[in-house]
């Protein structure tokens, strides 16, 4: 059959050719760069052009196959080689499961000996090293490797996870440095050089840091990571510059409120501003603000301090009585007041706030202590005394602040976790205490003056 269309084409290309001829019967001449040209007729010159780019054709299709197949067999030869090397890879792997760890080494060094350039090997080796806390050779294997293949992504960041774990932090602020030089959207890199940063209180690059790291995660825990180091720049401003920075710091603090309402330390330190400019007013107000949007306690025991040292506890004591107006089943605000009481040294009114709290159920060790206390200004030292007896062991603190996120124990508000580096997450202890955002505390915000 194939013989059969070959035939038949040569003689179609041969009738093509005749009648080519008879067609045009002229001659033209090719010259070729140098002696006579060559005379040949119309026909013969298409044809033979035409017979020439076939064999053109060929001889490169050819070459190309040659190269196709080299370049296949080359493949094949690498791809054995690496199966060959995961296959190894693997059954040190193994040794390491089964607790064999001299042999999963032993195997590993071995690869390396005969593939250098095999990076996953590196990274098997270090991470055997970690685990026996070798933490040293761990780094030599990820140094060896970095030599033999050159600076890797994968190397850098698994030689700072090892430094992590043997906690020596100030070697890795230049590998990070190194990791972004070769990606520099790497997010781990980013993330782990931002932490350092923070723990170091190197707010400026963090805050630089930050800013990238949000182009590539827009999560709700980012942003408040963000606003927590743009607070941290303005606190800064407020230690150091203040005199210079006031209006800045006053602005920021303001942005910041705004981007988000129950961000707590913004408030406190925009109110610590207007007192540190004498507006105690305007203090007033924004812990009033901060305690409709949030329901933290600690601006009730900042208004207690600030009307206080003005001279006028009767204006905090009316916040609470509208507080406990709204709400006077909110044990923490009335064991609040029954403290405030106390320190304004009205005995007989915090020992009723007291004994309503424990008559309604609740028992906590800084309740017996605060108990123990209005009876020591009666001088009714027999009562204060098995008071005292239901307090013990007396606790630092009348009421505990945690993180909630970390869970870690704080003795006061703090408007940063150093446990766990985050912002905005001290809160008091009995979290079903706490008040949030209601329509009747902003209503009597918006309508009355809560700094008179």
């Amino acid at each position: 059959m194939k013989l059969k269309i070959f035939i038949l084409l040569f003689l179609a290309f041969f009738g093509s050719y005749l009648w080519l001829s008879l067609l045009n019967p002229d001659t033209v001449k090719f010259y070729y760069g140098g002696g006579q040209p060559i005379e040949l007729s119309v026909a013969s010159f298409v044809v033979l052009s035409f017979v020439l780019g076939i064999i053109i054709s060929i001889i490169v299709s050819f070459f190309f196959d040659v190269k196709t197949g080299i370049g296949g067999w080359i493949a094949g030869k690498q791809q054995r080689k690496a199966d060959e090397l995961k296959e190894s890879l693997e059954k040190a792997r193994a040794y390491d499961l089964r607790g064999d760890r001299e042999k999963a080494i032993e195997n590993l060094q071995k690869i390396i000996r005969n593939a250098p350039n095999f990076e996953e090997t590196y990274i098997c080796l270090a991470d055997i090293y970690t685990s026996m806390e070798e933490y040293d050779k761990a780094i030599e294997t990820l140094n060896l490797g970095e030599m033999n293949i050159g600076k890797k992504e994968s190397i850098l960041l698994k030689k700072i996870r090892i430094n992590l774990t043997a906690k020596d932090y100030f070697k890795n602020e230049s590998i990070l440095k190194d990791v972004l030089k070769i990606n520099e959207s790497s997010i781990d890199a980013l993330r782990i050089l931002r932490d350092f940063y923070v723990g170091n209180k190197d707010w400026d690059n963090a805050y630089g840091i930050e800013k990238r790291v949000k182009k590539f995660i827009k999560t709700e825990e980012e942003h408040r990571r963000f606003i927590g180091i743009r607070y941290e720049k303005t606190l800064t401003l407020f230690n150091e510059k203040f005199a210079q920075s006031t209006d800045k710091i006053i602005d920021t603090l303001k942005e910041i409120i705004g981007d988000d309402k129950r961000f707590i330390p913004a408030y406190i330190l925009l109110a610590e501003t207007y007192i540190k400019i004498d507006k105690l007013n305007e203090a007033g107000r924004v812990y009033g603000r901060g305690y409709t949007k949030t329901g933290h306690i600690e601006f009730l025991l900042k208004m207690e301090d600030l009307y206080i040292n003005r001279g006028d506890p009767g204006a905090i004591l009316k916040i609470y009585q509208r507080v406990l107006d709204l709400s006077p089943k909110d044990h923490l605000i009335t064991f609040l007041y029954a403290r405030l009481c106390l320190r304004l040294e009205m005995i007989d009114e915090a020992l009723e706030m007291l004994n309503t709290l424990i008559e309604e159920g609740e028992e906590f060790r800084g309740l017996h202590r605060a108990m123990a206390e209005a009876y020591i200004h009666r001088e009714e030292m027999e009562n204060a005394v098995a008071e005292f007896r239901k307090a013990f062991p007396i606790e630092e603190v009348y009421i505990p602040f945690v993180c909630t996120k970390c869970q870690a124990k704080k003795h006061e508000w703090a408007d940063f976790c150093e446990s766990c580096y985050s912002w905005n997450t001290i809160n008091v202890k009995k979290e079903e205490f706490l008040r949030s955002d209601t329509t009747e505390l902003r209503m009597i915000y918006d309508g009355e003056d809560w700094s008179k």
